[in-house]
């Protein structure tokens, strides 16, 4: 058996144990009896729950290419010998 507070559609404190064991009568009346699989951070629409979506991890960039490698070495080149 699994409880949460849940405000604003947002899942918190998503915890095993009965509410009123750990928190103050006035918090712990707040939880509702949620599905097993239901953690903080989850969404709640009223009807279903929602994992929160799955992070965004940028691209890396692509490697260069030998010819900007070369035009990079070649424009260093012409800086080192300018000093």
């Amino acid at each position: 058996m699994r409880f949460a507070y849940i405000e604003n559609g947002i899942v918190y404190d998503s915890i095993m144990v009965r509410p009123e064991t750990v928190f103050y009568p006035h918090y712990a009346s707040k939880f509702v009896e949620v599905p097993e699989e239901v953690r903080s951070g989850w969404t709640f629409d009223g009807t279903n729950f929602a994992p929160p979506p799955e992070p965004q991890i940028p691209e890396a960039p692509a490697e260069p290419t030998k010819e900007e490698l070369m035009a990079q070495l070649a424009a260093l080149t012409a800086k080192i010998q300018a000093l």
